[in-house]
């Protein structure tokens, strides 16, 4: 397996352009597969500078409904005229964070103040029906061929809860108005080569601890290889990175990447932890599973 990061939040490529956002090619099972997009098409400019041709990519996923992680999606889909991206069916509603947000039981907003407002993927209603036939909407774990899946749906855990809360606007019935946003539609890509499970996260919202204890459970049987994740750890206190590298660790991957959302802290910590089989990875790195 070979592992290439167009875009992360950080570069030591001089040929490369970093940006707050994810992008990830791997190569595995003879296939070519583009995780993650980017907040903007620098992902498609980055792999053009590394030598990379955009046009062989298989089929392409979107880990969640975030800007920074779709927004390339149109960029990709000029370069290549055939391959597939795989979203979540829930991935289309506008997202945003909120300053002192007040949550009644059931998960309604009673106040906050907005504070961010271009979370969600922006695509437009022509891009999404022009491109119709290559937009493939998932739910809950979907297997894309016979070594690789999705796995969304992910339950929270109590002692590892997300260190950031997202709000949706909805409109039904009984309710119209902000509720906290749950992440259903945030989902892993998780890939079988040589016996073993290579998993990738964009931000890892509900938690990477949930996701590898709910991987291992619907895919039994095989070891974690890889773990590269935004972590979302950067607002985390540090008995709680402590604990979440600690449950990592147990897992015995041969490969961990902490990037992007998962904050310098945190990233220094599993290096510290972990030694050579964590990587301190960013846009143009390359390496070899």
């Amino acid at each position: 397996m070979k592992i290439t990061f167009l875009v992360d939040n950080k570069t030591e490529e001089p040929c490369c352009q970093a940006e707050w956002g994810l992008s990830v090619l791997i190569e595995a099972n003879g296939k070519t597969i583009l995780m993650d997009q980017g907040e903007t098409g620098m992902f498609a400019e980055n792999a053009k500078a590394l030598g990379i041709d955009l046009s062989k990519v298989d089929f392409a996923t979107i880990s969640h409904g975030h800007s920074d992680h779709s927004g390339g999606t149109p960029a990709f889909f000029e370069a290549n005229d055939h391959a597939p991206v795989y979203v979540h069916k829930d991935a289309f509603w506008k997202s945003v964070t909120m300053k002192n947000a007040q949550v009644d039981s059931e998960g309604h907003v009673l106040k906050g103040d907005i504070f961010e407002t271009e979370l969600e993927i922006p695509w437009t209603e022509e891009f999404k029906e022009a491109n119709a036939s290559r937009i493939i909407l998932t739910e809950g774990t979907y297997q894309i061929d016979e070594h690789t899946w999705l796995i969304g749906n992910v339950p929270r855990i109590e002692g590892f809860s997300p260190t950031e809360s997202f709000y949706l606007y909805i409109k039904e019935d009984k309710y119209e108005g902000w509720v906290e946003d749950i992440m259903k539609h945030e989902q892993t890509l998780v890939i079988e080569e040589g016996g073993k499970l290579h998993v990738f996260s964009g931000c890892s919202h509900n938690g990477i601890v949930p996701i590898l204890r709910y991987i291992t459970e619907k895919l039994p049987g095989r070891k974690i290889g890889t773990v590269i994740a935004g972590m979302h750890l950067f607002a985390a206190p540090k008995d709680l990175r402590q604990r979440v590298i600690e449950e990592v660790m147990a897992y015995g991957p041969d490969l961990v990447c902490p990037v992007h959302c998962t904050g310098l802290e945190a990233i220094v910590d599993f290096k510290r932890a972990l030694g050579d089989k964590c990587q301190i990875a960013y846009a143009g790195a390359v390496y070899e599973v």
